[in-house]
Parts: C-alpha cells; structure tokens; sequence
C-alpha cells in the first residue's frame, strides 16, 4: 500500500475507470458504468463493482481507485506460489515464484495501476494453474487405474499392491474441483474484460491436444456439468442484463469496437511490428529477464518429449504453462493494436514457469542483480535524462512543457535520495549473500522501493501534477473542459466535467496552445480570466 497515494492517477485509462466508479457511487446505477453521463462500453462490470467496494471504504482517492488492483496483484502472486510448491521438488520454487511475480517490473507497475488489468492477470494466472493441476490430476489417476487393473509384471504388481483407492478417490475430487474452479475463474475474467477471458484455457487445452496428439484434455474440460453451469451463471446474466439495456450499442461497443476492432485496426495510433509484444516481454520481465530465458532455454524442445530430464509430472506443467504463454504471444503479436501491457498476459505463466526451472545458475542471478543496479542508476538519473531527451525537437510540446514545469516543481528530497541508498545497498546484499531466502528478500525490497517510493510518484507529479492541482483547484464551480481528454479532472472535481465550449461565468480547463482555437470557437468578443496555470494547462473563466 505504501506508495499509492502520493501518485495521481494516469489518464486516459486510470481517470476513466476511476472516474466510472465515482459516477456509480454518485448515482446508485450499479448495473452499468458511464464516463462523463455517457455509456462506457470499454470494459464489463467486475472492476468497477470491487472499486466501488473499495473506495466505500477507503475514499475517493488513489488509494481507494487502487486497492483491487493491490490484491488482485498479491493474489495472483500467491496463487503462482502455490502450484510452484506444488509442482516442484524445491520449497524454495514457492519464494521463487512469490518474488517473480511480485517485483517484475511489468506486474509491479500494474498491482499500482487503478485498470482492469491486474483483476484480468488474477484470474488468467488461476484459471490456467487450475486447469493445468486438473488434468495433471487426471493422467495421474488414469496412469493409477491401469497400472491397478493390468499387473503385467512383477513391477507393475508393486505398483498394484501399492496402490491406494481412497488416495485414488481423493485424487478424482481434487482434479474435479480444480477443474470447477478453472472454470469459474475463466467466468470471472470473462465479467472483468470480455472474450480475453476464454483464450488462456483455450491455449492449455489446444497445447495438450496437439503435443499428446488426442482429445483427453479436451474432453476432461468439458465433463463436468456444473463447471459448465458454474461458468454461465457467473458469467452470462450481466452480459444478457447490459444487451437488454442497450441493445446493439453495447454489442457494437464492447465486442464490435473494443475487441474485433483493436484487432483488425490499430486504435489511437497503437502500433508495432509483429515483434513488439515480444520485446515488451523482455522489457516488462525486468530485472529478471535473464532467468526467464535460461528456464526456457533448459527445456528445449528435445528435452521436454523426453523423460529422462524431466519427470512426466513437471513435463505437464511445462506444457501447460508454455502453451498459456506461447498463445498469447501470437495472438498479441499478430493484432493491429499494440499496447506494453498486452505482453503480461504472457508473462506470468512464464515467470511462474521460471520458478519451477532445477535450478538458477549464478550467471543468471549476476546478470539480474545487475540490470537491477542499472536500472537503479537509470531512475536515479531520472531528472538529467528527462532534460536531455526535452532537448529533442521531435517531443510533443505538450509534454515538452509538461516535464520543463514538472523539472521545476519537482525535486527530490532526503527521502528520495536515501530510499536510493537503500535499495542499492539491498541489490548489493542480493548478490553477495549466501542465503538464497536473504537474497530473495533484498532484491524484492530493492524493487519494490525503487518503483513504488520513486518511480511512479515521480512521473506521476511530472505528467499528472499539474492536472489534478488544476480540477481540485475547481471543485467548487462549473467548469467544462475543451480538447483535453483526462477523465482524471471529473474524478478530482467529483464532478462531471463536459468537453464542450463554456458558457458565460463557466470555467474551463485546456492547453495553452489551444486557447486561440476556443476564443474563435465561441466568438471574437468574450473576455477571459484567468483563475489558475499550471505548465501547459490554463483554467480560465469565460466573463
């Protein structure tokens, strides 16, 4: 939690699902969600229902907007910590996994981001290790009955005699109930961003099919009746309730314009080649991505079909886990619309894989306590580089002015410079200390503080300072905003900020460079005042 408030939220997307929420609560409407009076059509319910339960409790605030996302992140962290005790010989795969998840760069920015995404990556991680620990259920139990029922040799007439039935009963169960909650999971992330939903258990099921060459996995994931009712009374009613209210539009909206169009047409100038995704995992990995590689460079191929390196046990994770992983990354690879978070969904099955590898070499360990230091140099050199890149003429001057008044205004102190002290001092105990739950532990800490104590409230103050000193500033008067999207103003107003021309006595909130453009707009005769500035921002009253 430490950290959260002193950042403002992001806009577009943290302001507008925040700003949702708020209108909700406002209004009492908990059915659907709307941004600025009008129907927000970009995501289901689920997330707004559980910030709205959690800025009844904690305000509105960063903290409150936040908070789901928070545990939603800790419990994708748990859970991956789990199935790695579970699925590996080593207690120590469990910190392992624990740490992966917690302090990669990727996760961490978004356990601190008031979107969907975390809530999403929750049920993505459950559903697929659910489902993966189902069907290894399964073929342990199918190996049982066989060797039970055909003792052909005095080996297998060991096994038969060593056969438990009521083990082989309470294996049955568990793989059934993890399958039920496999299911459920897929429904929950179907409630928080749509179709996204069915792909990670698509991809488990698809990848088992294709590398054991039969449909048993295929048929075990729909044998059970109530999983399949579980799942559509989860997941339909709010679905068949919205296409009641709204019709074709909500059609049109979720499913036409936000996922079949982001698919086909890259939106709002998102855009990549087919390898971003790609590098964005590497990128969204740090400072671990030398571990991810090694785990996957040991399992090559010719490795994973054989069993004399791996137990068949760990070869049923591995494939499941790489068929999560590799899935998404084609399928995210291959859509028009690029964004950097699209490559955490598969990320985590591949950090949870990490975690389960025999071992991690010390190459690999040095060579991510040393990115860690790097990227410890790169932030604490964060004001110099953000002057240097200012000087470069192809900077938007929106944000050129944005970072030269943030440069201005924000400056670190004491505290910053001794949370740098520490978590150098931390990634240096990490590399040298022989205790692997000591080396864990200071590298976590190191992360956990260089982005949650400086980076984000940094950027934060520099990109969202001045916007939300501007719509606190205005709380107490109608004020309207003009070619400015930032969903943050309505949240920080607690009121609704239309974008349209303001009228005689309104307030309105835009970029310097677009006040010629709204003095012809309404007309060469008004008369301006000006109540506040902040950088590139100007609120203004029209007389």
């Amino acid at each position: 939690m430490l950290g959260m408030g002193t950042t403002p939220l992001f806009d577009v997307d943290e302001g507008a699902f925040s700003e949702a929420t708020r209108e909700m609560l406002e209004s009492g409407d908990f059915g659907f969600t709307f941004l600025n009076g009008k129907p927000r059509f970009d995501k289901p319910i689920l997330v707004y229902w559980l910030q709205a339960l959690s800025m009844s409790m904690f305000g509105l605030s960063e903290v409150g907007a936040r908070m789901p996302s928070l545990v939603a992140g800790i419990a994708s962290a748990w859970i991956a910590a789990r199935f790695a005790l579970i699925w590996s010989t080593r207690p120590e795969s469990a910190l392992i996994a624990f740490t992966l998840v917690c302090s990669c760069f990727g996760p961490l920015v978004m356990r601190h981001a008031a979107t969907a995404d975390a809530l999403l990556y929750l049920w993505l991680t459950a559903c697929s290790c659910c489902l993966i620990e189902s069907i290894r259920l399964r073929e342990s139990q199918d190996l049982s009955a066989t060797s039970f029922a055909s003792p052909n040799d005095s080996a297998s007439a060991e096994t038969t005699w060593s056969a438990d039935p009521t083990a082989s009963a309470d294996s049955a169960w568990s793989a059934r109930g993890y399958l039920r909650a496999a299911w459920i999971c897929s429904a929950l992330a179907l409630l928080t961003k749509g179709l996204i939903g069915l792909l990670a258990p698509a991809f488990v099921v698809l990848g088992y099919c294709l590398v054991r060459l039969n449909l048993d996995a295929l048929r075990w994931s729909f044998s059970d009746a109530r999983a399949c009712l579980a799942w559509i009374a989860v997941s339909l009613p709010w679905y068949a309730y919205a296409y009641w209210r709204f019709s074709n539009d909500f059609l049109q909206g979720l499913f036409g314009k936000h996922h079949f169009g982001r698919t086909m047409q890259a939106m709002e100038g998102h855009t990549g080649s087919w390898f971003y995704t790609l590098a964005m995992l590497f990128v969204l990995s740090l400072p671990f991505t030398p571990m991810l590689i090694s785990s996957v460079w040991r399992l090559r191929p010719q490795r994973l079909a054989g069993s004399d390196r791996l137990d068949k046990g760990l070869s049923t994770q591995a494939l499941g886990l790489l068929s999560h992983s590799l899935g998404m990354l084609i399928v995210f690879s291959v859509v028009a619309t690029k964004l950097p978070h699209y490559a955490m969904y598969a990320l985590l099955p591949m950090l949870t894989f990490a975690a389960l590898s025999p071992q991690i070499s010390r190459t690999s360990w040095l060579s991510a306590c040393a990115i860690g230091l790097l990227m410890l140099v790169a932030i604490a050199a964060l004001h110099p580089i953000l002057v240097f890149t200012n000087q470069n003429s192809s900077v938007n001057p929106f944000y050129r002015t944005l970072i030269e008044h943030g440069l201005s205004h924000v400056s670190w102190g004491i505290t910053e410079q001794l949370i740098l002290v520490i978590c150098f001092g931390s990634l240096c105990l990490a590399s040298f200390s022989k205790s692997q739950l000591d080396r864990w532990l200071y590298f976590g800490l190191a992360m956990q503080m260089l982005v949650c104590f400086v980076l984000l409230p940094t950027l934060g103050q520099l990109l969202q300072g001045p916007i939300k000193a501007l719509a606190q500033g205005a709380r107490q008067e109608v004020t309207v905003s003009y070619q400015l999207r930032a969903p943050s103003i309505s949240f920080y107003r607690e009121a609704v900020t239309d974008e349209r021309l303001p009228q005689v006595g309104e307030q309105v909130i835009l970029r310097v460079t677009d006040f010629a453009d709204l003095h012809r707009a309404v007309g060469g005769g008004a008369q301006w005042v000006l109540v506040d500035g902040a950088g590139p921002l100007l609120l203004l009253r029209r007389q």
